[in-house]
């Protein structure tokens, strides 16, 4: 009598726990599971052999840049460049590209 007792509430407690509601906690991903966003980056455009990368001055840093093709028109300029860093490669991947115009006024 008293086995069966325990096996009911054995049985009983069991099933409570299967019927509670769960809460459900956000899975984290590495950065490179997680959607990225763009990001603004300032520059020129260098030659580096085959590869074009994107200099900055300021910051000292050179980045690759994916889209050779999109590039190559903008070898030598200023440019500001809109896309993701792959930061294990160094590398950007462009969105877009366009040519900054310095003004200088008096």
């Amino acid at each position: 009598m008293q086995r069966t007792l325990l096996s009911l509430t054995g049985f009983v407690i069991l099933l409570a726990l299967a019927a509670a509601p769960t809460i459900g906690y956000p899975i984290p991903r590495s950065q490179s599971q997680a959607q990225r966003e763009a990001e603004t980056f300032f520059g020129t455009i260098l030659k580096n052999s085959e590869n074009f990368v994107l200099s900055d001055s300021a910051t000292t840093s050179q980045y690759l840049l994916d889209s050779p093709q999109r590039v190559s028109r903008f070898e030598g300029m200023t440019v500001k460049v809109t896309g993701t860093l792959d930061v294990a490669k160094s590398l950007i991947h462009v969105e877009t590209i366009e040519k900054i115009v310095l003004k200088i006024t008096k």
